[in-house]
């Protein structure tokens, strides 16, 4: 009577927690993804740093959801991303470098890119840079 009493507390507990226990399966963790992200140009005022995790999205970063999903979409190479192919740019040279490092996944990463300007930038990375 004890033990099935038990169970049931536990149960009710996981399903408050939102998530479920089942007696003998071991649920994995999600893999980190925590990445450090700057963005320099030659103007260092306007230089930027911020934090991103996924899985799930938070941190410092301003849209951590949305960036997440276009990460998730190139499995965390940010070099991959094509997200805003339609935008115009202009031909202005104003040189930004994105940097991201961290984990995607528990798997260690670090990218850095140069770009012609910030709006290339974007064009190719979407939100990932927008801290």
């Amino acid at each position: 009577m004890f033990a099935k009493l038990t169970r049931r507390v536990l149960l009710a507990s996981a399903l408050i927690a939102g998530t479920a226990v089942v007696p003998g399966i071991a649920h994995a963790a999600p893999a980190d993804s925590t990445m450090r992200l700057t963005v320099q140009s030659r103007d260092v005022t306007a230089n930027k740093l911020g934090e991103l995790t996924c899985h799930p999205a938070g941190g410092t970063h301003k849209h951590a959801a949305k960036a997440c999903a276009e990460l998730e979409k190139v499995n965390g190479d940010f070099t991959a991303m094509q997200a805003n192919v339609s935008k115009a740019c202009t031909m202005q040279y104003q040189p930004v470098t994105a940097k991201i490092e961290g984990k995607w996944r528990g798997k260690e990463i670090s990218y850095t890119q140069t770009f012609s300007n910030s709006c290339t930038m974007q064009v190719k990375t979407g939100v990932v840079f927008e801290l």
